[in-house]
C-alpha cells in the first residue's frame, strides 16, 4: 500500500514526537502510579513532585524514572510535613541528577534509592537535612511508640549498583550526606557545606543493610540517624571506592567504609574534613597518590585509616590537625615525580602494620616547630610485625620526626635507616627482634680498598734506565654525601636494641641525654671511607713524582652529651669511627675492638732543595684514622679489649675487667720510594 507524501510526513512527525516524548520522560521524573505521587512540569523543564502523604513521618514515593535536568526539581512537602521523603525507582532505569533538588515547605530528610545506579553531575540539594543516595532496595520497619503513634524506619539493603559523581559534582548544605552503593566512582567534587564535626559525608560501599531512624528531626546534627549497619562479609577484589584526580570529598567529617572483604579504596583526589575526622575503613588495599593537591587527605581533627590490606602512599599528602592513626597489613610511603609523600599530625602519629613499614624519600612527622623555636605535638610510633625501613632517594630525604615528643620504633624484623633521618626533640627508641642498621650507601672498589702497587721498567740509555713505580688505592664512592644517616635526639635518650646493631657511616647522637645500645650478638660502629689516593714516581736521569689523595671518612659517629652504654653478646667493634661522651663510656662485651683505618694525605713539591735539576718530589702519608673511644669521664670495658690502630681514652681513666691489649698503636707513616737512580724500592706498612 502506497501512502501519500503528506501522510508519510505526518507518520514520521508523529514517530519523532513519540521518540522525543519518550526521551523527555527518560530524562525526567515520572511517577509509576504505585503511590499517591504526582509530578507537574514547569517552565524550562523544572519539575515539581507532589509527594505522597506521610506514614510515621515518612512519605514513600515510587517512580519509573527519576532524572533531574539542569532546570532542577522540587519535592513539595507543603501540607505533608514529612520528616523523611523516600524516593524509589522501581523500573530498570538508572538515575541522572544534573540539577538542584529542593524541598518546598518544611525541611525534610531525602532518600533517593535506585538499584540500577545513580549518576550525579552538577546535582545539589536545597532545604534538605540528611540526604541518602543509595543503590539499595527499600523496606520499612514500623515501630509502635504508643497507641496510634507509629514511627516508620527506613531499611536499605544493597548488593549491587554504582554511584557515579561526574565532573559537575554534588553539593549542598546538609546535616549529613550518605552514599550507599556496591561501588562508588568520584570524578568531581562532592561538597557538604554544613560544617560539623559530627556530620558530613559518609560512603558505605559494598554489600550492606542500613537502617535509618526517621524519628530524628531533619535539623538534628547531634545524633546519627543511621542506627545500624550490617554486612554479610561478601568477598570481593579490586577498588570499591575510586576517586580520580578531579574528584574529592569535602565536608565537616568524611567517612569511607568498604564492607566487602578484599575490596579497597583509591584516592587520587582530595579528602578534606573541615571540622572533624577523616575515617577510611576497608579490608582491601588503600592507596593515595598524585601531587601537592592530589591524593591528599586532610582533617581538622583526626585521620584514621584502617585496612587488613596494604596502605600505599605515592606522592600523597596526609595531614591531621590532631592525630593520624593507621592500621594496615603493609604500609608504604614513597615519593614520585611530583615530590615526597607526607604524613603529618599536629599531635601524634601511630602506624601499625601486620607486615612491613617502608618510608622512601618521604616525611612522617608528629607536631611542629614554630619560628621562635617552640615546639608542640606528641609521639611518632611505628610498630611492625615484620621490618621497618626508612630510606632516602637522590631527590628527597626519608624522615621520621617527632617535633615535641618521642620517635618510637618497634619491629619483629629489622629496622633500617639508610641515608635517612630518625629524629626527635625528646627520646628516640628503636627495638628490633632482627638487626638494626644505620647506614649510608657506598659503592666499593674492585680492589676492596687495598693498595695496588705497580713497577715498570722502560728503555735504557748509557747507565740510565727508565723506571716507573707507584701505587693506587680506591675506597669507592659515597653516593649521597649530603644525606648521612642520623638517629638523633635533642633532649631525650637514644635507645637502640637488636640482634646485631650496625652504625656504618651514620651518626647516632643525643645532645643532652644518654645513648644506650644493646646487641644480642655483634655491635659495629664504622666510618665509611670514600675517594682515591695515588703515588707515582718515574726516573730517567732525573725523577718526577706526584701524589694525590681524596680519601675522606664519613660518619661512624656516636656521641652523647652525657653517657654512652654499649652492650654486645659477642663482640663490639669500632672501625675507623668515633665514640665520644661528655660523661662516661661503658662497653660490656666479651671482646671490644678499637680499630683504626688507614687514611692517606698527599704532599707535592716542584721546586726547592728536593726538586733540584728539574725533578719533582712528592710523598704520601699513611695514618690511622678513627677507631676511638673517648670520654671526659671514665671508660669502662667489661670484658677484654684490643687496640689495633685505634685508641681508648678517658679523662678519668680507663678500666677493664679483662685484658687490654695493644696490638698496634695509632701510626702515621710515609709511604716511601728509594732515591737510587734506575732502581725503585718502596714499602708501606
Amino acid at each position: 500500500m502506497k501512502f501519500p507524501q503528506q501522510a508519510l510526513s505526518a507518520i514520521a512527525l508523529g514517530t519523532m514526537l513519540a521518540v522525543f516524548a519518550a526521551s523527555a520522560d527518560a530524562a525526567a521524573i515520572v511517577a509509576d502510579g504505585g503511590t499517591a505521587t504526582s509530578v507537574s512540569n514547569g517552565a524550562g523543564g523544572h519539575q515539581t513532585v507532589n509527594i505522597a502523604p506521610a506514614t510515621g513521618g515518612v512519605s514513600n514515593n515510587t517512580y519509573s524514572s527519576f532524572n533531574v535536568s539542569k532546570a532542577g526539581a522540587d519535592l513539595n512537602n507543603v501540607g505533608i510535613n514529612a520528616r523523611t521523603i523516600v524516593n524509589q525507582v522501581t523500573s530498570t532505569n538508572p538515575s541522572l541528577i544534573q540539577g538542584a533538588i529542593g524541598v518546598l515547605g518544611p525541611r525534610a530528610n531525602v532518600i533517593l534509592a535506585n538499584p540500577n545506579g545513580i549518576t550525579v553531575d552538577g546535582g545539589s540539594f536545597v532545604n534538605a537535612g540528611h540526604v541518602v543516595l543509595s543503590t539499595g532496595q527499600v523496606s520499612f520497619n514500623d515501630l509502635t511508640l504508643a497507641p496510634g503513634v507509629t514511627q516508620r524506619n527506613v531499611v536499605l539493603a544493597t548488593n549491587g549498583g554504582t554511584i557515579t559523581i561526574g565532573a559537575g559534582g554534588l553539593s549542598g548544605t546538609l546535616v549529613n550526606l550518605d552514599l550507599i552503593a556496591k561501588q562508588l566512582a568520584v570524578s568531581g567534587p562532592v561538597t557538604n557545606s554544613f560544617t560539623s564535626s559530627t556530620g558530613g559525608i559518609r560512603a558505605i560501599v559494598g554489600d550492606s543493610t542500613n537502617t535509618y531512624d526517621t524519628g530524628f528531626s531533619p535539623g538534628d546534627n547531634g545524633h546519627d540517624w543511621l542506627v545500624s549497619s550490617t554486612s554479610p562479609g561478601t568477598s570481593a577484589s579490586g577498588v570499591a571506592i575510586d576517586i580520580t584526580a578531579l574528584g574529592g570529598l569535602t565536608a565537616g567529617r568524611v567517612q569511607l567504609i568498604v564492607t566487602d572483604k578484599g575490596a579497597g579504596v583509591r584516592n587520587l583526589g582530595q579528602l578534606y574534613a573541615s571540622a572533624g575526622d577523616v575515617l577510611v575503613s576497608a579490608s582491601g588495599d588503600i592507596s593515595a597518590g598524585g601531587g601537592a593537591t592530589q591524593g591528599s587527605i586532610k582533617a581538622e581533627h583526626d585521620i584514621n585509616l584502617t585496612t587488613t590490606g596494604a596502605l600505599s602512599l605515592q606522592g600523597a599528602q596526609i595531614s591531621a590537625a590532631n592525630n593520624v592513626t593507621v592500621s594496615a597489613n603493609g604500609i608504604v610511603l614513597a615519593d614520585n615525580a611530583t615530590g615526597p609523600s607526607t604524613l603529618t599530625a599536629g599531635n601524634a602519629v601511630s602506624l601499625t602494620s601486620a607486615g612491613d613499614i617502608t618510608n622512601t624519600g618521604s616525611l612522617i612527622q608528629a607536631g611542629s616547630v614554630a619560628s621562635d623555636g617552640t615546639s608542640n605535638g606528641g609521639d611518632v610510633t611505628l610498630t611492625a610485625a615484620a621490618s621497618i625501613a626508612n630510606r632516602s632517594t637522590p631527590a628527597n630525604l626519608g624522615i621520621v620526626f617527632a617535633a615535641n615528643g618521642s620517635t618510637l620504633l618497634t619491629a619483629q624484623g629489622d629496622i633500617t635507616n639508610d641515608n635517612a633521618r630518625m629524629l626527635a626533640n625528646q627520646a628516640v627508641s628503636l627495638t628490633a627482634q632482627g638487626d638494626v642498621f644505620n647506614t649510608i650507601d657506598h659503592t666499593g672498589a674492585a680492589s676492596g680498598s687495598e693498595p695496588v702497587a705497580y713497577s715498570r721498567r722502560g728503555g735504557s740509555f748509557l747507565f740510565f734506565t727508565h723506571t716507573t713505580s707507584g701505587f693506587d688505592v680506591d675506597y669507592g664512592t659515597v653516593s649521597q654525601p649530603d644525606q648521612l644517616a642520623y638517629i638523633a635526639s635533642t633532649s631525650g635518650p637514644v635507645t637502640i636494641s637488636g640482634r646485631n646493631v650496625t652504625n656504618s657511616g651514620g651518626i647516632i647522637q643525643s645532645n643532652d641525654a644518654a645513648v644506650n645500645i644493646t646487641a644480642q650478638q655483634a655491635f659495629t660502629n664504622a666510618a665509611v671511607f670514600s675517594g682515591q689516593a695515588s703515588y707515582s714516581r718515574g726516573c730517567w736521569i732525573v725523577c718526577h713524582a706526584s701524589a694525590s689523595s681524596s680519601v675522606t671518612p664519613y660518619g661512624g659517629t656516636i656521641q652523647s652529651g652525657t653517657d654512652i652504654a654499649i652492650t654486645a653478646g659477642i663482640v663490639a667493634r669500632n672501625v675507623g669511627g668515633n665514640v665520644f661522651a661528655l660523661g662516661n663510656i661503658d662497653v660490656t662485651a666479651p671482646l671490644t675492638y678499637a680499630q683504626g683505618v688507614t687514611g692517606y694525605s698527599a704532599l707535592n713539591q716542584d721546586r726547592g732543595f728536593k726538586a733540584f735539576f728539574g725533578s719533582s718530589w712528592a710523598q704520601i702519608i699513611a695514618a690511622d684514622v678513627g677507631g676511638g673511644f673517648t670520654a671526659n669521664g671514665l671508660v669502662t670495658l667489661t670484658g677484654d679489649g684490643v687496640i689495633d690502630g685505634g685508641y681508648i681514652t678517658g679523662g678519668k681513666g680507663v678500666a677493664a675487667t679483662g685484658s687490654l691489649t695493644t696490638v698496634r698503636a695509632p701510626g702515621r707513616t710515609p709511604v716511601q720510594i728509594g732515591q737510587h737512580l734506575g732502581l725503585t724500592t718502596w714499602w708501606w706498612r
